[in-house]
């Protein structure tokens, strides 16, 4: 199930959601829920054990690194804690969510160098006549990441400080990009397939090689069980 289509069973739930209109036919979630992804942003595979889901990986590739929203019930004066394992480095990490928001975690290299997580809670903007494109800068020592648009350089989105993210609703057209912080530049890449009312993310994460990867993956929801 898509972002796109969940977000339309759920239109009723919260103003913030209002822009999503249209059927009914999958469950929505309780009221007081939230919506948790998780993002590995690691050079290697991590064990995650939340206390509010259960226990998961996520690997290396484009498509492992990045999990599916996921509801998370009763949020409200609610601490969520997650424990984070990446081969023999250990790491810790909590957060809140408020309810009926949407809120991507990022595991990141923390200080000390043990996995770390740090929380981006998204813009709801919606239009369904154009593709929504969220761009997260995932290295922890970029204090403004880009999204270029190429041969000309021109920014999608500019100026996203470190271990956050940005989002704005874009023609669905291809086009040549790539990632940048700086003069640190990732190779170019294609953003194709974007759909009218799509919702897609770009990454840029730390690199083998000093410069920055980045790739694009469409927004998912994992089903609701009610």
């Amino acid at each position: 199930m898509t972002r796109r289509a969940l977000l339309a069973c759920v239109s009723a739930l919260a103003p913030a959601w209002a822009f999503a209109q249209g059927q009914v036919y999958e469950p929505a979630p309780p009221r007081g829920s939230a919506f948790v992804r998780f993002a590995n942003t690691l050079p290697a595979a991590v064990q995650l054990r939340p206390d509010f889901l259960p226990a998961f990986g996520l690997g290396t590739q484009p498509a492992q690194r990045i999990g599916a929203y996921t509801v998370v019930e009763n949020v409200a004066n609610r601490t969520l804690r997650v424990e984070i394992a990446e081969g023999a480095r250990r790491g810790q990490g909590s957060f809140r969510a408020s309810p009926d928001s949407f809120v991507t975690v990022l595991i990141h290299r923390g200080p000390d160098g043990n996995p770390a997580i740090a929380t981006v809670v998204e813009e709801t903007d919606f239009n369904r006549a154009r593709a929504r494109l969220a761009f997260y800068n995932a290295l922890p020592d970029c204090p403004a990441g880009a999204l270029q648009l190429l041969p000309g350089g021109q920014a999608v989105l500019a100026e996203v400080p470190a271990l956050a993210g940005r989002a704005r609703s874009v023609n669905p057209v291809t086009a040549e990009v790539r990632a940048a912080c700086g003069a640190r530049v990732s190779a170019a890449f294609t953003l194709q397939g974007l759909e009218p009312g799509g919702m897609y993310s770009v990454w840029m994460i730390p690199g083998a090689t000093g410069a920055p990867e980045a790739f694009m993956t469409r927004d998912v929801t994992a089903p609701i069980r009610r």
